[in-house]
């Protein structure tokens, strides 16, 4: 019988002779506008490790609610990813357009604009509001979500998701969010922070040793004793 441990063995196996062969000096790859670096084989070889290493025992999972390993993509990125992704296809069927043609005139104005519109009608991620409350806008501006689309489904909603992970304290509100089944996924930025272009949230400290006040992240604060002031 092949258990799962097997096909991580072989699969690291074939990568490390792959890797053997081929030169290791090239240039490291780009990271993206989001932020991200494509996955090269080094890094495809470390994540089979680690797995192997959870599986056999021989090491303990990363904290993946922790603040430390995650991102927030602003609206801004995500409309990046959809027109790079092509997202409804309009580039592609554009060019099979002017391919036929041979000219540019099957190319209208507004070709583009499923870009956006998919972006703004009818997405999860988009909120209609009543502006009832002008102090609503004021909360929906800080609103940090894990759901939409490429987040967690409804069902791979855990009770370890909805717990308050200690890494938010001082970036994520901890009173404020939907009283629901939501609870722990749709949060809010806490007041005084702010989003870093690294995707990461950003928040006021005293530093005790030079005793300035900086801006720290949450990958920054992980290693630090936090104290509230007196």
């Amino acid at each position: 019988m092949i258990t799962f441990e097997d096909i991580l063995a072989v699969t690291l196996d074939v990568f490390g002779k792959k890797a053997a062969r081929e030169d290791h000096a090239a240039p490291p790859k780009p990271a993206t506008d989001d932020g991200e670096v494509p996955a090269d084989l080094d890094t495809i070889m470390a994540s089979t490790e680690k797995l192997l290493a959870v599986s056999r025992g021989h090491a303990q999972p990363d904290e993946r609610d922790s603040l430390e390993f995650r991102r927030i993509l602003t609206p801004d990125k995500l409309m990046s990813e959809r027109v790079r992704l092509d997202a409804g296809k309009p580039l592609n069927m554009l060019m099979r357009r002017l391919a036929r043609a041979k000219s540019l005139k099957p190319m209208q104005v507004n070709h583009f604009d499923p870009y956006t519109e998919g972006m703004v009608v009818g997405h999860q991620l988009s909120t209609p509001l009543e502006e009832i409350n002008p102090l609503h806008l004021v909360e929906q501006n800080r609103r940090v979500t894990q759901l939409g689309p490429g987040g967690l489904p409804e069902e791979s909603i855990t009770e370890e998701a909805q717990n308050i992970h200690p890494s938010i304290f001082g970036f994520l509100a901890t009173i404020e969010g939907p009283e629901s089944s939501h609870i722990g996924v749709d949060t809010r930025m806490a007041w005084g922070t702010k989003l870093g272009s690294d995707g990461q949230i950003y928040q006021r400290v005293l530093d005790r040793h030079t005793n300035q006040v900086r801006w720290v992240s949450p990958s920054d604060m992980v290693h630090h004793t936090v104290a509230l002031p007196d």
